[in-house]
């Protein structure tokens, strides 16, 4: 069949047909029907999950305090005897009205002795080697020999403080007024 042939049996059919097989569209195969029902039947079982869930949690909203509670790591004592008791070794204190004894316990132990004066000061003491004052970020005003023992002494904004060791112990002092004299007698006390 030559050109000519062609283009007038191309003249010759219908433009029905034509149109019929411009708008043809292959058909997609059908996926298995289990494949449907399938993912219908996964997601039900997830809304029942769910809602059985949120309905055993909506009758508990309120959290139960015995589950959450954490005791607490202070302990305060009656006398520096009774705190003594509880940490081990002596624990020195000034001639001045105190208006606490406090033990720090860590892990289940006691660890630290604080006494809290009715001046506002306070006298820390720890068994190991370390800055135990809880204040960061003082600034080194001077530091002195008191009997052997290098004392450093701080400033942070409005507090003075005291920091040293002695025996294996760690020591901290917050004062208020000039705490030479009274860093002398805590390092006498425990000689």
């Amino acid at each position: 069949m030559n050109s000519k042939k062609f283009s007038e049996a191309m003249n010759e059919i219908d433009d029905k047909y034509v149109d019929e097989a411009i708008q043809y569209k292959k058909k997609k195969p059908q996926k298995p029907i289990w494949i449907k029902w399938g993912a219908m039947a996964a997601c039900l079982c997830l809304v029942i999950i769910g809602g059985v869930m949120f309905t055993q949690n909506n009758n508990n909203i309120a959290p139960n305090p015995d589950f959450v509670q954490v005791p607490n790591p202070i302990i305060t004592v009656s006398s520096v005897s009774e705190m003594e008791e509880y940490l081990d070794f002596e624990v020195p204190t000034l001639d001045k009205e105190i208006e606490a004894y406090e033990v720090l316990v860590v892990d289940s132990y006691p660890t630290m002795g604080q006494v809290r004066y009715t001046d506002g000061s306070e006298f820390r003491i720890l068994y190991g080697s370390e800055d135990i004052s809880g204040i960061h970020g003082g600034s080194l005003v001077e530091t002195k020999n008191i009997d052997d023992i290098e004392v450093k002494y701080y400033e942070y904004t409005d507090t003075t403080y005291a920091i040293w060791e002695q025996k294996g112990f760690s020591f901290s002092y917050v004062y208020t007024t000039d705490g030479t004299a009274e860093v002398e007698t805590f390092i006498q006390q425990f000689k």
